[in-house]
């Protein structure tokens, strides 16, 4: 498996020394640190069979597949001002993705794109916190997978990385944290990203010996989102809803598509019975309208004549128990796509399915600030393409090792 990308390791000395020197500094001035760093590593393994490979309708034999992602995340949190605090964040990686369904394998092994955010806080305020954010996508990954490459990409309601990377996208984001008392907090942001061009493979002819690629120059993104936070006692409640508006899509330079608006809501309830025992269950709900597409008859982008998104309604409950240095929390999870949908920026078919899952995680303790942590979960899902199609099945395991340490 490729290495973690040389543009994460030179970020993550660069976090660490600002957050060093920072601190440095500052502890000259007070014995409080001012700042923290942190750093999380996991090791993420998905594996399906199926009676049917990715997508269904390539393939009549039995599909199966596997994917191994190894994500790097490091952190910094501190305040250089007193009423300013900053939050640093460097994440990227590394996958192997491999399909071995008859007629549709393939096999890709590359690091993924690095994703860097930064988000400094006002505090000097009573009452409301504004904040200023800014996220980049860094094109480290891969985009374009010739031949038979592309079928390592699969299923997104499966495997943790349906797709391996793309342009260079910058997204600033205003907003505000408003605090109402000590149990209650309400926040609102509004964020706009500008999207770089990046190339895909061409479907024109996969077998030639140099395949032609398409340049994708994807639409820009509004959101605005609003956010609830409420905690008193043992009882814990977060809500979010999220509006996301996309501009056109050009493919080689001509109008190909737009994305219809996304809509996302969530919440989670979470309740503490007792210090050492708590249950969290969480529900999000995400829906898109109608994309528009070229027409060629008319040389313009119009509403398409059926939808060809689908509503994600998932669900998830936890058990936490803790005792010593260990929190052991079993799970379950439900998912149900309503429809068919297809991804014209992925060029994926997505078939409508109900996801089924069970499993648990564990954490350990090592010492303050070290911690181990493993996850397995065992899933089942049911699709049927169409009426006059039999429904498919698949079967598989999702596994997690990793570890986070504090400095």
């Amino acid at each position: 498996m490729p290495s973690i990308n040389r543009a994460l390791l030179a970020l993550t000395l660069a976090i660490a020394y600002v957050a060093t020197a920072s601190s440095a500094v500052r502890a000259a001035e007070s014995a409080q640190a001012d700042w923290s760093l942190s750093a999380d590593q996991e090791l993420r393994y998905s594996s399906w069979s199926g009676t049917r490979g990715f997508p269904a309708g390539g393939s009549t034999s039995p599909g199966a597949g596997a994917q191994l992602y190894a994500p790097l995340t490091i952190q910094a949190t501190g305040q250089p001002l007193d009423d300013t605090k900053v939050e640093l964040l460097a994440k990227g990686g590394s996958v192997w993705s491999r399909q071995s369904t008859p007629g549709l394998s393939g096999t890709l092994a590359t690091t993924t794109d690095t994703v860097v955010s930064g988000t400094a806080t006002y505090l000097g305020i009573p009452g409301i916190q504004p904040f200023i954010a800014m996220n980049l996508n860094l094109p480290t990954g891969t985009t374009a997978l010739y031949g038979i490459t592309a079928n390592a990409r699969m299923d997104p309601d499966i495997v943790d990385l349906a797709t391996f990377g793309e342009g260079l996208n910058m997204g600033p984001t205003i907003g505000v944290n408003i605090p109402i008392g000590d149990a209650l907090i309400l926040t609102f942001g509004s964020g706009y990203t500008w999207r770089g061009g990046y190339r895909m493979e061409a479907l024109l002819d996969p077998t030639a010996p140099e395949q032609a690629t398409t340049l994708v120059g994807p639409g820009r993104i509004a959101t605005q989102s609003a956010s609830l936070g409420y905690q008193q006692a043992n009882l814990t409640l977060l809500a979010s809803a999220s509006y996301a508006h996309e501009t056109t899509t050009y493919l080689d330079h001509v109008a190909s598509y737009v994305l219809g608006d996304r809509y996302t809501i969530s919440g989670t309830v979470g309740y503490a019975w007792t210090p050492w025992s708590s249950t969290a269950f969480t529900a999000t709900w995400t829906n898109a309208e109608k994309n528009r597409v070229l027409d060629p008859d008319l040389m313009a982008v119009v509403p398409e004549s059926f939808r060809s998104n689908s509503a994600v309604y998932r669900y998830r409950l936890e058990q936490s128990f803790t005792r010593d240095n260990w929190t052991v929390a079993p799970m379950v999870n439900y998912m149900r796509r309503d429809q068919n949908a297809y991804n014209p920026v992925t060029q994926q078919f997505i078939p409508a399915k109900t996801r089924i899952g069970t499993g648990a995680s564990a954490q350990y303790a090592i010492s303050e600030g070290m911690s181990l942590k493993a996850s397995a979960e065992h899933f089942w899902i049911n699709e049927n393409l169409t009426e006059l199609t039999p429904d498919l099945r698949v079967r598989g395991w999702i596994a997690m090792f990793g570890g986070s340490m504090k400095f």
